[in-house]
């Protein structure tokens, strides 16, 4: 699958920079879905465990798997050795298991990550194979921003904090658009302090967004059967001040 995954710099800095800028936003809305769930949760792009080690902690019978082996291996780090067997490095398009999921998340916009139709709607397929009857799928992704678009962003400082006591991280972005194809070329620098030297590194990386009866369509061509597209994650429904999709989808009982 065509995905730049993260460098282990960003394994290394994640749960630092997300904890301010991502969980406050979208966390108590999985968990709350995750909870709500009887049977096993599946968790698509786990990543160093924001979600998934919170859901574990509240009894959640949960699953992750992440196409990148350093976030994969952040995660397991945190994690008691007797739960690394509930944590997979697999592509979400050829996943595997033993087991069926009465619920399937994709979180903090996995899909955007997935830039060819023909992949998208794989993992939708194989989504599909791996729910329960009457199981949900639900992923969010970014209502995109037409001005930010077509301007672009440049070198705008997302992250300023300490890593350790006395040593700094900032992280850096920038984004070029092209609309025809509708795909974000991201760059992300992450610049810190370490060893009384200042170290920069670069993650560059694409993103596709989508619209509204784009993804209705895509939906429509899966297995899945589309629920509802919300406006955010008060499941309010979609208006022009919305600002995400969060979209829910069933497979229904044969």
């Amino acid at each position: 699958m065509s995905i730049n995954y993260p460098p282990d710099f960003v394994a290394r800095f994640y749960d630092l920079i997300y904890k301010k800028v991502r969980t406050g936003v979208d966390l108590d809305y999985y968990m709350k879905k995750i909870l709500e769930t009887d049977g096993p949760v599946l968790e698509l792009g786990v990543g160093t465990g924001r979600i998934f080690m919170k859901a574990l902690k509240n009894g959640a019978d949960i699953y992750g798997i992440d196409i990148s082996p350093s976030m994969v291996e952040k995660l397991k780090e945190k994690l008691d050795r007797k739960y690394h067997k509930r944590v997979f490095i697999q592509d979400a398009a050829n996943m595997s298991f033993d087991r069926k999921f009465d619920l399937i998340i994709a979180p903090f916009r996995v899909f955007s990550h997935i830039t060819k139709v023909r992949e998208q709607i794989a993992i939708l397929d194989k989504i599909h194979e791996y729910l329960n009857d009457n199981g949900k799928l639900i992923f969010d992704l970014y209502i995109p921003n037409l001005k930010l678009l077509s301007e672009g962003m440049r070198n705008y400082m997302d992250f300023d904090g300490e890593y350790e006591p006395g040593k700094r991280i900032k992280r850096f972005t920038s984004v070029k658009s092209d609309l025809v194809n509708q795909l974000s070329y991201v760059n992300m620098k992450f610049v810190w302090e370490e060893a009384q030297k200042e170290i920069a590194k670069d993650w560059n990386f694409q993103m596709r967004f989508y619209f509204r009866f784009e993804l209705e369509h895509l939906i429509r061509q899966s297995k899945l059967k589309l629920i509802n597209i919300f406006g955010d994650f008060d499941e309010n429904e979609l208006n022009s001040d919305s600002k995400e999709f969060i979209v829910i989808c069933q497979k229904l009982k044969d």
